[in-house]
C-alpha cells in the first residue's frame, strides 16, 4: 500500500502514527482474542478438571483491569492525537533537507476541475494538467482551490490530503526525499469522472526539474482566459497538458470565480457597496497594498480591500 511506503517526512510521520495508534488499540484486542480461545478450550464439555462456579458475581480485580486499561489507552490515544494534529498541520511549513536549507520552497497553485488537476507554477510562468514535478529534498508549498465542486488533493506516498473548495484557498506543504513518480488522486467523490481524476507527481533532480520546466516552456500554448474557459469543461484529460505561459493572476481569478471572463466576486461585492454610497462615486482600481479594510468618511474616500485587489472609491474617481 502507498501509505505504508512513504517517500517524504509527512508521509513517514503519518505512517508511524498509524502504526502507533494500531499498536495501542491492539492492547485490549489481542488479550480478548487469546482469552476467547483459551476459555473455550479450558471449559469444554470433556474437561472434567475445569472449575465450575455458578455463583460467581463480582471481582474487584477484574473490574479494575477492564476499566483501567481502556481508560489508559484512550488517554494515550488522545495525547498522541493532540500532538500529531499540531505536528502534521497542513499549514505548517515543511523544512528542506539540511544541505538544501538555502533553497526556498517551490510554489505551486492547484485548481481542482471536473475532472482534472491544473498546476500553476507562478515562479516559472508555466502551467500543467495532470502532471506536476518537484526537486528532491525541496519543500513544495501548495495553494489549492476548486473551479467546481469540493475535491480532495492527495499524494499518498508524500503525505496529507487536503480539501480544495470553490472560492476558498487551502494550503499544504510536502517534500519528496526520493526520486520517483508518485500517484496523486482526488479522495473526494466529485461526479462521473471522479475515478479518472488522477495525476502524476514526479520527484527529480535539479537538472531534471530544470529540463521539465524547459519542456513546458516550449509547448507553445499559453494559459489565458480563453484557454482556461476551454479547459474548464466537464471532461477527462487523457494525457498531461503543458502551457508555456500563464496569466499571472489566473489563480486569483479562479478564487474570485472570474477566470473564464465573468464578473469577479470582489467586483460584485464592491458594486453592491456602491449602491449604498454617494450616487456620484466611481470605483477606481488601485494597486494592492494592505488587505485590511479602512475608510475615511469625512472626505468620502473609502478603500475597499479584498484578497484579489484593492478598490479606491472617491467622488472624483
Amino acid at each position: 500500500m502507498a501509505l505504508l511506503d512513504p517517500k517524504g517526512p509527512v508521509g513517514l510521520a503519518e505512517r508511524d502514527l498509524i502504526f502507533l495508534a494500531l499498536g495501542l488499540m491492539l492492547i485490549p484486542v489481542v488479550p480478548v482474542i487469546v482469552m476467547t480461545i483459551a476459555f473455550a478450550w479450558r471449559y469444554r464439555a470433556s474437561n472434567t478438571k475445569a472449575t465450575y462456579d455458578p455463583n460467581f458475581e463480582h471481582s474487584n480485580r477484574i473490574e479494575a483491569v477492564v476499566w483501567a486499561i481502556p481508560t489508559l489507552i484512550i488517554i494515550a490515544l488522545g495525547t498522541v492525537t493532540w500532538i500529531s494534529t499540531h505536528q502534521l498541520d497542513p499549514h505548517k511549513k515543511v523544512e528542506a533537507v539540511a544541505e538544501r536549507s538555502h533553497i526556498p520552497p517551490v510554489e505551486v497553485e492547484v485548481v481542482a476541475m471536473d475532472w482534472k488537476w491544473l498546476f500553476i507554477y507562478p515562479e516559472y510562468g508555466i502551467a500543467t494538467v495532470n502532471e506536476m514535478a518537484m526537486p528532491v529534498g525541496t519543500p513544495v508549498h501548495f495553494k489549492l482551490t476548486s473551479s467546481s465542486v469540493m475535491n480532495s488533493f492527495f499524494i499518498p506516498q508524500l503525505g496529507s490530503q487536503i480539501y480544495a473548495m470553490t472560492g476558498m484557498q487551502t494550503n499544504l506543504s510536502l517534500r519528496a526525499d526520493h526520486e520517483g513518480e508518485y500517484d496523486g488522486i482526488s479522495a473526494n467523490y466529485s461526479g462521473k469522472g471522479f475515478a479518472n481524476m488522477k495525476f502524476k507527481a514526479k520527484a527529480m533532480s535539479d537538472e531534471d526539474f530544470a529540463a521539465w520546466v524547459a519542456r513546458a516552456k516550449t509547448s507553445g500554448t499559453a494559459l489565458d482566459t480563453a484557454t482556461y474557459k476551454t479547459l474548464n469543461q466537464k471532461d477527462i484529460a487523457p494525457q498531461p497538458l503543458f502551457y508555456a505561459s500563464v496569466e499571472p493572476t489566473m489563480f486569483t481569478k479562479v478564487l474570485n470565480g472570474c477566470a473564464d471572463g465573468g464578473l469577479c466576486k470582489d467586483d460584485a461585492y464592491n458594486m453592491a457597496l456602491l449602491k449604498n454610497m454617494d450616487p456620484n462615486a466611481v470605483a477606481c482600481v488601485a494597486p494592492e497594498t494592505d488587505k485590511s479594510k479602512s475608510s475615511k468618511t469625512d472626505n468620502k474616500t473609502i478603500a475597499l480591500n479584498t484578497p484579489a485587489q484593492n478598490t479606491l472609491v472617491t467622488p472624483e474617481g
